[in-house]
């Protein structure tokens, strides 16, 4: 039976969702002593002084644009490349977003296009550490406090990565995380805001606990979904499920019906009832023993990074991610470029072997922000960069052939099928 490779893998450590399940049997699954233990220990892990839950990583965000008393109606820049919730977050929450290009050799925010952007009107930066990897985090600040800008750090996907041996997260006012099901700590859903300031956590402290609880009923199924989902993605589940759709569909023009799963860009205003929830009990037991793990998780990224890497760069028509000497990615993903990557994707999935064009979003063109739009090439090229398989449970066996079929199919010589990114029209 062939052995198929997901392009995302979820990270989970043993015995954690059954002792979640259980506090929730126990009545504890929303209130309860772990919350506050987690929120000190990731404090401590960040090297900063506060740290508060959110529902998710999106609302961290909402409560510290609240909590940091922006002017409204002021402007927040944000690169053009990356998740369309955040700009819309800040839209909704009464500020402009402004869009700036990115560095084309890390796809993150371009200090020069970001200075460029500033007007009388700009009253914040959110750098996004995009994909594991730090943004050049020295200018920015520069820049940032020439102007009097607070800095706000997108951390979504880069738990443990470093910048000249500094954690992000850790140099603007504040910063927010992720922990929905594949980011790099996954405690099925979830985010954390990141401080310094005593004033501006208690603010967000008290935005953040003036919400509802969640049902417990539906903190159980959030748990237990996500699990599943887990095992969709790891190499049985998704060979029989997924993978044999992707096969087929591959025959067809465009396969990747997994566009049809991730959330739909629209509006946010008003914002959803289900993100005015609390942060549970149950998830935060789940977040200290994910916590304790995270290094390890996060070198066996660089280890698979590093790996690939060395076996590509010297592949015609293939580039690898670049990764600067100051910094420690923690290689959310791993983005190459590729000349003609429709074609690659759909070699690889005809071998197993389940590969991505980048799906962040390109946020200066879609239609949600159509009053902000503007032109930022760089950003729209990477419709050019493929995303491979990198996480931390992918075997020896697993890396080798997934380096294999990437050199086998820049080699073929004709064309199998041009498809259309549907990332392109947007």
């Amino acid at each position: 039976m062939i052995r198929t490779i997901a392009r995302y893998g979820a990270r989970h450590v043993p015995g954690s969702m059954v002792a979640a399940l259980k506090a929730i049997a126990r009545g504890e699954g929303l209130r309860g002593p772990y919350v506050q233990q987690f929120e000190k220990r990731f404090a401590e892990y960040q090297s900063m002084r506060h740290a508060i839950s959110a529902s998710y990583g999106r609302m961290a965000f909402y409560y510290i644009l609240k909590a940091l008393e922006l002017a409204s109606g002021s402007e927040i820049i944000f690169p053009a490349l990356t998740f369309w919730v955040v700009p819309e977050m800040a839209r909704v929450s009464g500020f402009r977003p402004v869009f700036a290009d990115i560095d084309p050799s890390t796809f993150n925010l371009d200090p020069a296009k970001f200075e460029a952007a500033i007007t009388s009107k700009t009253s914040a930066v959110v750098p996004t550490h995009l994909y594991g990897q730090p943004c050049d985090m020295d200018p920015i600040m520069r820049i940032a406090r020439a102007h009097k800008l607070a800095v706000i750090e997108d951390c979504a996907h880069a738990l443990g990565a470093t910048y000249k041996g500094q954690k992000v997260g850790t140099f603007g006012d504040a910063s927010f995380f992720s922990f929905q099901m594949l980011k790099p700590l996954n405690t099925y859903g979830g985010g954390m805001a990141v401080t310094n300031d005593r004033t501006v956590a208690a603010r967000i402290r008290a935005l953040a606990e003036a919400q509802e609880w969640p049902a417990a009923k539906g903190v159980f199924k959030k748990i237990l979904l996500g699990n599943l989902q887990r095992k969709l993605v790891g190499p049985y589940g998704f060979t029989f499920t997924m993978f044999l759709a992707f096969y087929i569909a591959s025959f067809f023009g465009d396969y990747d019906l997994s566009r049809y799963l991730w959330e739909s860009i629209r509006p946010l205003s008003p914002l959803p009832e289900s993100y005015r929830k609390r942060y549970t009990n149950a998830q935060a037991l789940i977040g200290l023993r994910m916590l304790e793990n995270i290094d390890k998780f996060n070198a066996l990224n660089r280890a698979h990074a590093a790996k690939l890497t060395a076996a590509l760069r010297d592949i015609d028509g293939i580039q690898p991610p670049a990764s600067p000497p100051e910094t420690e990615p923690v290689y959310y993903q791993y983005c190459i470029r590729a000349a003609e990557p429709d074609i690659l994707k759909h070699r690889a999935i005809r071998a197993g072997v389940d590969v991505e064009i980048m799906h962040v979003d390109i946020c200066n063109v879609l239609d949600v922000f159509q009053e902000f739009k503007t032109e930022c090439p760089v950003a729209e090229a990477t419709q050019h960069t493929l995303q491979l398989p990198v996480y931390a449970s992918l075997t020896e066996r697993d890396l080798n052939r997934l380096i294999n079929v990437i050199r086998q199919a820049v080699r073929r010589p004709k064309p199998l099928v041009r498809a259309t990114d549907p990332r392109s029209m947007s």
